[in-house]
């Protein structure tokens, strides 16, 4: 909790849920009647982002616990057939095993009841053994995000669902959308300013931008395709994103004024904004944002950037 990086991706998921400093919502409110209750609009939706956030959590961190007591369980009954090959070999002694432990239906904490004992009485030679300790907590730990996430680890907790093909058509019709749905967004906020400012015909300039947008993406689909997408996320989706929020909070507040832009909303909505608006606009917002980014920069600084590596002939050995 104390790391900055916790915090600036924290704050990243919040940019990439709500839309904010892409330019989409920006390119989308144009589209709106002066008269627009956008007070309303915006509490609404930051509302259904929190409630869905924390529905997407649940779901999640469920689907994760399902898929690491199903890891756990094959870690236990193939521990308990090396335990079973080795007290037939007479490598251990059948005193050492608790006389209610059943080998054929072993629960994860008889085994490690066994393992304890093992461990125990074989303090010198238990390396050679060959024995894990099938810990729960062990497979919950290991941090998994990103695409490991959406399609290696929710893929294989799948395998075991019920209707397993079902489930798995579903995950990834629902990333599909979920994509196509952030594009739509990414790319209004990129033509709507162009068009308006340049009349030029919104439906060429669609085409390019897309065209643009495809050919940077095969970059992500060769084999050191994944690279490109840590590398992407991490540099040219966070930072910057973080960057131009503050760069927008200053135009607003400082350059075109908070007292003029509260008066406008007064006259747009018909009242006065709450007060809250004008000082978490003007002091809390852009001082939280700040030190966010500079702690960002300089722990970026401390721990330089690099890049786990696949090599060969260390990991077949």
């Amino acid at each position: 909790m104390l790391e900055p990086k916790v915090w600036r991706e924290a704050a990243t998921q919040v940019f990439f849920a709500l839309g904010l400093g892409f330019g989409g919502v920006i390119a989308f409110s144009s589209y709106n009647k002066r008269d627009n209750n956008c007070h309303f609009d915006a509490v609404l939706v930051s509302f259904i982002n929190f409630f869905t956030s924390v529905l997407a959590t649940l779901v999640v961190f469920a689907v994760l616990g399902f898929k690491a007591n199903i890891i756990n369980e094959k870690c236990v009954i193939q521990n308990s057939e090396k335990i079973l090959k080795l007290l037939k070999t007479g490598n251990l002694s059948q005193d050492m095993i608790p006389h209610h432990i059943n080998f054929s239906s072993i629960t994860a904490e008889d085994y490690n009841l066994v393992y304890d004992i093992i461990q125990k009485v074989k303090e010198e030679e238990f390396d050679s053994l060959g024995l894990k300790s099938c810990q729960i907590e062990d497979e919950l730990n290991k941090a998994v995000q990103g695409t490991g996430l959406a399609f290696i680890a929710f893929t294989e907790a799948m395998t075991h669902f019920p209707a397993s093909p079902f489930w798995s058509v579903m995950f990834f019709l629902m990333l599909v959308n979920l994509g196509l749905g952030s594009m739509f967004g990414t790319i209004e906020g990129i033509i709507t300013p162009i068009v308006d400012t340049f009349k030029v015909r919104k439906e060429i300039l669609t085409v390019i931008c897309c065209s643009v947008a495809f050919f940077i993406g095969l970059i992500f689909v060769q084999r050191s395709g994944n690279y490109f997408v840590t590398m992407f996320d991490d540099y040219s989706a966070t930072l910057p994103l973080l960057i131009v929020v503050i760069l927008e909070n200053i135009a607003i507040t400082r350059i075109y004024g908070i007292d003029k832009f509260m008066e406008d909303l007064k006259d747009m909505l018909g009242f006065s904004p709450s007060q809250y608006y004008y000082y978490m606009w003007k002091y809390v917002s852009p001082l939280v944002l700040l030190l966010l980014l500079v702690a960002s920069i300089v722990q970026m600084g401390l721990s330089p950037p690099g890049y786990n590596a696949w090599i060969e002939d260390t990991h077949l050995k």
